[in-house]
């Protein structure tokens, strides 16, 4: 049975969406670097290692949800190893094994370096990554558009916002329900014509610092809201 490859399945929005599939009965194929702690079923890969991410798509795979790699600054090796060859791999096996959908997990850090003034800022902002992780997430968007307009791989990239529990008035603006993620991805998987596209995931906060199109979040909205929050 067609299934979907999920990278960083042991981390933790990787864990939740395993989670979530599994919730739904849709297929999946889980992969990370190390075991999850919960002790789910996960078939341990580097993506950096080229064979392992080839070998992992020829398990009758429709659609990736590229979640692996660095989730925050690291050393320039780790995030060349896990970022940036990792991503590589990911979108050059998808290509020849024939899938032709990639949900890529990006970061509004791409946009980190704007003055909070600036807010609230959408996709057509200009880049001001604030970091050599977020300059990571932009090598991932910009292969992903490659992709898409050579190879014909449709691709959403989710600009995930904090997905923690806010822990000051900046987070607040920021924050991203896990449940909120989820769904996006999911729209992004069941969507008839994907495209190519850019999306936030982030809550329906007050004060919001990234807003989406409304034609452009495949009939997605977000259902909670930080001052939901004790």
């Amino acid at each position: 049975m067609p299934k979907t490859l999920l990278t960083g399945a042991s981390g933790r929005l990787g864990s939740y969406l395993r989670e979530r599939f599994a919730a739904t009965g849709r297929p999946v194929l889980a992969t990370d670097l190390v075991a999850p702690d919960d002790g789910g079923e996960v078939v341990l890969a580097d993506l950096a290692d080229r064979a392992a991410v080839e070998a992992l798509m020829q398990s009758d795979i429709e659609a990736v949800v590229h979640f692996g790699g660095m989730a925050n600054e690291a050393p320039w090796q780790a995030i060349l190893d896990a970022n940036i060859a990792g991503t590589y791999n990911v979108f050059e096996a998808a290509r020849q094994a024939g899938v032709k959908r990639v949900i890529y997990a990006s970061s509004y850090h791409v946009l980190g370096m704007h003055k909070v003034s600036d807010a609230p800022l959408d996709r057509h902002a200009e880049v001001r990554p604030d970091s050599l992780y977020a300059v990571s997430k932009l090598f991932g968007e910009n292969l992903s558009r490659l992709y898409h307009d050579k190879f014909g791989i449709q691709c959403l990239n989710v600009r995930i916002c904090a997905a923690n529990n806010p822990g000051s008035q900046r987070d607040l603006k920021l924050w991203c329900d896990r449940e909120d993620l989820a769904r996006l991805v999911f729209a992004g998987l069941d969507a008839r014509e994907l495209g190519y596209r850019t999306v936030f995931a982030i809550s329906d906060n007050v004060g919001a610092w990234y807003v989406n199109e409304a034609s452009e979040t495949l009939g997605w909205k977000a259902e909670h809201s930080s001052g939901e929050l004790p």
